[in-house]
């Protein structure tokens, strides 16, 4: 049970890193960097239309793991078990 627990503790780290890391890219690319007036945006490259462009789909392919996810943030939101939590992001991976 220790083992999965810190299995578990340890994918959350890594998932904090890459969100963080997602936001210091997006403030980046959204003036955080302190722009000035003269600097022109940079254009980012437009990814191609798929037939199923949902919310879901564009933020991963394995909808399930997704669901789960989220379900881990409303948890730790609304104080839940540290237990639970950890259980549902280890079923998550």
């Amino acid at each position: 049970m220790l083992k999965m627990q810190q299995e578990a503790v340890e994918r959350v780290r890594i998932m904090q890193e890459r969100a963080r890391k997602y936001v210091e890219g997006d403030l980046a690319h959204h003036g955080g960097g302190g722009k000035t007036d003269c600097e022109k945006p940079k254009v980012l490259p437009v990814a191609p239309h798929k037939d199923n462009m949902s919310l879901l789909g564009l933020l991963g392919e394995d909808k399930d793991q997704l669901l789960l996810l989220m379900l881990a943030v409303l948890l730790v939101k609304s104080n839940a078990p540290i237990e639970l939590i950890l259980a549902i992001l280890y079923i998550a991976m």
